[in-house]
C-alpha cells in the first residue's frame, strides 16, 4: 500500500468494534474487528487499529470515526453536572416538559430523571419578545452572582436558554460573556447557538444536554487525537454526525449533541452509495448489531432526515437521518415472563459478559446461542478461526433455560428464540412502512451488520420483499459508509409567519443569510470553494395546525410564482405524508439551509467475472436446522472470497467469510453482481 492511498473508518458498536481500510489505490480492502471496551471505548479503537495491522505514519488521508461516547454518557448518566440559566419565571420547564406523553395509556409512566435539578436551576431578569424586541434589559449583577453561586457548588458546564433568544440572541450572548469572564475553565452553551429555533422547551433540553455532554466528548476527544498523535497519524480525523454528514473534533467539541446518534448513521450513507450503484433506488437498510436492530428506508435514492429527535424521552432539536431502532441483535436475551411466554430483548448480554458461547461469563441464552445452536454458525472457525466458541454451553443453557420451563426440545427452543426475534425484525419494518404510507414489496432489503447476513433472506420471505442484498464487508459496513461521509451543517431560522406575508424578496434575503453562515462553517474548516453545496430547505405546515413537513426547495423564489412553486410542494410533500390535502393557507415555520463540503468518495473496485456455476467456491456441505422450516437441511457451504460476479449460489447454502455468514434459504438463489454483492432472490 502506498503513502497517500489509505483512508480508514472505525465504528464503535455494543459488541464489537469495526475496522475498515481502504487502498483507493487498489479499490481493495481491509477489514477486523475487536471486542468493544465499555468501560473506555478507545481502548477498543486502538486494538482494531492494531489488529487490522495498519501504519498510521503512511495514512495522511481521513480517518472517520463514528463513536457512541455521547449516547453511552447520556444514557448512563455519565455527562458532567451542569446548572441552567433561564428567564425568570421559566426556571421549572425543563421539569414540566409537556403536556403529551410517550407511553399516554400507561397510568405508571414516570418522566425521564431530570438531568439539571431544580437547585441547580437559576433565573435572570431580562425579556425579548418573541419580535425580537427588548422588553427588559438583562440585569448583568444577577449574572455576576449565579456565576459565584456556580463555582461554589462545583459545577462543570453552563447551559444558557432565554425566552425567544431565537429571535435575538443579544442578551444570550452577553450572559456567556460574564459567565466566561467570572469563570473561565467552565464552558457554557447558548441555545442560540446549539439550537436557533422556537419552542423553548426542546430548544433547552438540546442546550442542556450539549453542556452536559461537551466536557465528557472534548476529553474523549483529546485522548484520541493524543493516541494518532503518539502514533504520528499525519491525517484529518472526521468525526460522524447523526444525519449522517461528518464535522472536525473541534466542531465537535462544541457541539457534541449532533453526534449523538452517529453510530447507526454509517450504514445509511453505505446505503445511499450503493443505491447509486446498483439496481436498487429503492431500499430498506436493516443494521443487526450486537445490541439493535436498527432500519431505515431509502426511497428514490434518498433516506429521510428529521429536524428533531428523541432518545431516553429527552426531545431534540438535531438534524438526524430516520433510523429506527429495537432491541434485537445478536445479544439480545432470551428470557420467559410470569405467564410462560418466550420473549428475546430488548435486554442485551453487550460486550461484556456477551453471548454464553463467546467465553466471556455470559449465563443466559442469546440469539447468537441460538444460531450456534441450530448449526448456522461453525463454532471451530468463528472470526476465521481466531475465537472457538462454546457451543455445548450454548445448547445446555438454551435446554435448561428455555426448553425445560416451556416443555420444548433444545432445537425447538433455539428456533422459538430465532422465530420470535425475526418477528420483531419484521414488525418494525412493518410499522415504518405503514407510518410512511410505503409497501414493503416496493424494496429491496440490505442486510449488514453481523447478523444481518443471517436475518435477511427469512425476512424477505416474510415480508415478501423481492431481495435481500449482501454488501460486501457486511459485518462492518456502517464503517464502509463512514468513508462516503461529506462534511456537513445545518443552519436555520424559525420564521413563522404565513407563507402569503412572505414577499419572495424577504424569503430570498433570509435563504441568503442562512446561505453565508452556511459557507463561513465550512470554509472555517478548511473545505475549499469547489467542494462546496447549498440545500435550501423549508417547513412548512397549514395554518392553525402544529406539525410541518419538509420541503426541499431546487426552484427560484424571487418572484410571485416562486412563492406559488412553493406552496405546490408543501401541498404535495402533505399528501405525501397524509394522503390527502386541505388547500388552506400555509404557514412558513422554518427555513434551513443545508452546508455540505464533498469528502472524495473513493472508487470501488469490480470484482472478476465468472460464469453462473458457483462449485469453485463450494467446500462441502453440514445439516443444519433450519428455525422455519422445523427440519433438518444439508445446507452447501461456500467461501465468499471464492465467488465471481455472476455466480449463482441455489440454496439452502451458507456463504462464509471471516466476520459472518449469509444464509440462502432452500427456495431462494443468491447472484453475485459485478461489486461483489450478494443478490438473494426467490427460484
Amino acid at each position: 500500500m502506498t503513502k497517500s492511498s489509505l483512508r480508514f473508518a472505525i465504528d464503535t458498536g455494543g459488541t464489537f468494534t469495526d475496522i475498515v481500510v481502504l487502498d483507493e489505490a487498489t479499490g481493495t480492502f481491509s477489514i477486523d474487528k475487536a471486542a468493544t471496551t465499555p468501560h473506555d471505548t478507545l481502548v477498543g479503537v486502538l486494538a482494531s487499529i492494531d489488529k487490522v495491522g495498519i501504519d498510521l505514519k503512511s495514512v495522511d488521508n481521513f480517518f472517520v470515526h463514528g463513536s457512541t461516547t455521547a449516547l453511552n454518557a447520556m444514557l448512563e448518566r455519565k455527562g458532567v453536572k451542569t446548572a441552567f440559566i433561564t428567564t425568570r419565571g421559566f426556571r421549572d420547564v425543563p421539569e414540566i416538559m409537556r403536556y403529551n406523553r410517550t407511553e399516554m395509556y400507561n397510568p405508571k409512566y414516570t418522566k425521564p430523571p431530570q438531568i439539571v435539578p431544580r437547585d441547580l436551576r437559576f433565573e435572570v431578569t431580562e425579556r425579548v419578545n418573541v419580535k425580537g424586541e427588548i422588553m427588559i434589559d438583562l440585569v448583568e449583577d444577577e449574572v455576576r452572582d449565579i456565576a459565584r453561586r456556580v463555582r461554589g457548588l462545583d459545577v462543570k458546564a453552563v447551559a444558557v436558554c432565554l425566552l425567544h433568544s431565537f429571535r435575538n440572541t443579544a442578551h444570550e450572548r452577553r450572559i456567556k460573556e460574564i459567565l466566561l469572564e467570572e469563570n473561565p475553565d467552565i464552558p457554557v452553551a447558548i441555545s442560540s447557538a446549539v439550537a436557533a429555533e422556537h419552542r423553548e422547551f426542546e430548544r433547552g433540553m438540546t442546550t442542556i444536554l450539549n453542556a452536559y455532554l461537551a466536557p465528557v466528548v472534548e476529553r474523549w476527544i483529546g485522548n484520541l487525537e493524543r493516541e494518532l498523535s503518539d502514533r504520528e497519524f499525519p491525517g484529518e480525523i472526521v468525526l460522524t454526525k447523526s444525519d449522517g454528514g461528518g464535522m472536525t473534533p473541534e466542531a465537535t467539541k462544541v457541539s457534541p449533541i449532533n453526534m449523538l446518534l452517529s453510530g447507526p448513521a454509517g450504514g445509511v450513507i453505505g446505503g445511499l452509495h450503493l443505491a447509486g450503484l446498483t439496481d436498487y433506488s429503492n431500499l430498506i437498510t436493516m443494521d443487526v448489531g450486537g445490541t439493535s436492530f436498527d432500519i431505515a428506508m431509502i426511497k428514490d435514492g434518498k433516506a429521510t432526515i428529521n429536524q428533531e429527535t428523541q432518545v431516553n424521552g429527552y426531545p431534540m432539536l438535531i438534524s438526524n437521518l430516520d433510523i429506527r431502532t429495537i432491541g434485537a441483535g445478536g445479544g439480545s436475551i432470551a428470557w420467559i415472563d410470569g405467564a410462560g411466554a418466550l420473549h428475546v430483548g430488548p435486554q442485551s448480554a453487550g460486550a461484556v459478559p456477551g453471548p454464553i458461547c463467546y467465553r466471556r461469563g455470559g449465563t443466559v441464552p442469546t440469539v447468537t446461542d441460538a444460531f450456534v445452536a441450530n448449526g448456522f454458525i461453525d463454532a471451530k472457525a468463528f472470526l476465521g478461526g481466531e475465537m472457538t466458541l462454546n457451543d455445548e454451553g450454548a445448547k445446555s443453557a438454551i435446554e435448561k433455560q428455555i426448553g425445560e420451563p416451556l416443555n420444548l426440545t433444545m432445537l425447538q427452543a433455539s428456533s422459538g428464540i430465532l422465530r420470535i426475534a425475526m418477528n420483531n425484525m419484521a414488525e418494525a419494518v412493518k410499522d415504518m412502512t405503514s407510518e410512511t404510507g410505503d409497501d414493503p414489496r416496493d424494496f429491496g432489503m440490505l442486510c449488514f451488520g453481523g447478523g444481518g447476513a443471517m436475518f435477511g433472506a427469512y425476512l424477505i420471505d416474510e415480508l415478501n420483499m423481492p431481495a435481500a442484498i449482501i454488501p460486501m464487508v457486511p459485518s462492518t459496513f456502517s464503517a464502509f459508509g463512514m468513508l462516503m461521509i461529506d462534511v456537513r451543517h445545518d443552519v436555520a431560522e424559525t420564521v413563522s409567519s404565513t407563507l402569503a406575508k412572505l414577499t419572495p424578496a424577504d424569503l430570498e434575503r433570509r435563504f441568503r443569510s442562512l446561505e453565508d453562515r452556511g459557507i463561513d462553517l465550512l470554509d472555517r474548516e478548511g473545505v475549499g470553494k469547489e467542494r462546496q453545496s447549498l440545500q435550501r430547505i423549508a417547513e412548512l405546515r397549514y395554518s392553525g395546525q402544529e406539525h410541518t413537513v419538509t420541503v426541499a426547495i431546487d426552484f427560484a423564489i424571487d418572484s410571485d410564482a416562486g412563492r406559488d412553486a412553493l406552496y405546490d410542494a408543501f401541498e404535495a410533500a402533505y399528501k405525501g405524508v397524509y394522503g390527502y390535502t386541505l388547500g388552506n393557507p400555509a404557514d412558513v415555520v422554518n427555513l434551513r439551509v443545508k452546508a455540505v463540503g464533498e469528502i472524495p468518495k473513493p472508487q470501488i473496485r469490480e470484482i472478476e467475472e465468472g460464469g453462473e456455476n458457483s462449485a469453485g467456491a463450494r467446500h462441502g456441505e453440514r445439516p443444519i436446522y433450519d428455525f422455519m422450516a422445523l427440519e433438518w437441511q444439508d445446507f452447501g457451504l461456500y467461501r465468499r472470497d471464492d465467488l465471481k460476479a455472476k455466480n449463482v449460489v441455489p440454496g439452502p447454502a451458507l456463504i462464509e467469510e471471516r466476520t459472518t455468514t449469509t444464509i440462502v434459504r432452500s427456495n431462494q438463489i443468491c447472484t453475485v453482481d459485478r461489486l461483489g454483492n450478494l443478490i438473494i432472490t426467490r427460484k
